[in-house]
């Protein structure tokens, strides 16, 4: 009986110590996009009038793995 409390104990604090890993579940954003206000869309000459061609920074624009590659080079 004595080895089952025991088990038991190890196994709840085991639990225990392990949550704290557990409770960091929302994840980090850490991109300049989420922090800087974005600016309105101006069309250039890649647009058409059934595509918009968003730039960086704008209004529409989606982060795509190219942005992401240039915000880790510490170019935008």
């Amino acid at each position: 009986m004595k080895t089952v409390k025991t088990f038991a104990t190890v196994l709840f604090m085991t639990g225990f110590l392990s949550t704290g890993a557990f409770a960091q579940t929302d994840k980090k954003t850490d991109s300049k996009m989420d922090k800087m206000e974005l600016k309105d869309h101006k069309c250039t000459k890649a647009c058409t009038k059934d595509k918009h061609m968003y730039a960086h920074g704008e209004k529409g624009h989606v982060c795509g793995d190219a942005c992401k590659k240039m915000e880790k080079k510490g170019k935008m």
